[in-house]
């Protein structure tokens, strides 16, 4: 796959970070991971996977924070394999039950809980970490096809 870059690579564009602060901030991050995905050769339906997956984590970011937070985007290789990685991170006030968070239903907040467990059906690798001073961490990623 030479006609892809390798991320980070100048000219790939394979890399975004977005200040998410309020629900418009969250079309700006789909509108990022669809031209990253587009980059690397995804097909539509990862493309809507990849889209979604990140619409979810900004939208937390907006409704579960005081403060919002940051997504980073960037497209990803390893062994061969071409991926995008959506990372998710905040200063609070934490997840308190990551468990109960991947439950469909449960929330706490206004949405229908639905979320997270949506992030973790529709990308392969989903890791959530809560530090001690309240930060969340989520990492997901979807990975294409392998060369």
């Amino acid at each position: 796959m030479s006609d892809i870059p390798a991320p980070g690579s100048a000219g790939g564009n394979l890399e975004a970070k977005v200040e998410v602060t309020k629900t418009s901030h969250v079309a700006n991050v789909q509108t990022k991971v669809r031209a990253i995905t587009r980059i690397l050769g995804f097909p539509e339906l990862y493309i809507f996977k990849a889209a979604i997956s990140a619409s979810e984590l900004a939208s937390n970011l907006v409704y579960h924070t005081s403060a919002g937070g940051t997504i980073s985007i960037r497209g990803i290789r390893k062994n061969g394999c071409i991926g995008i990685e959506i990372i998710s991170i905040d200063s609070g006030p934490g997840i308190k039950d990551v468990n109960m968070a991947l439950q469909d239903g449960y929330s706490t907040g206004p949405g229908l809980g639905s979320g997270l467990p949506a992030v973790e059906r529709l990308m392969d690798e989903l890791d959530i970490l809560v530090t001690d001073d309240f930060k969340t961490c989520i990492r997901s990623r979807l990975w294409y096809f392998c060369e």
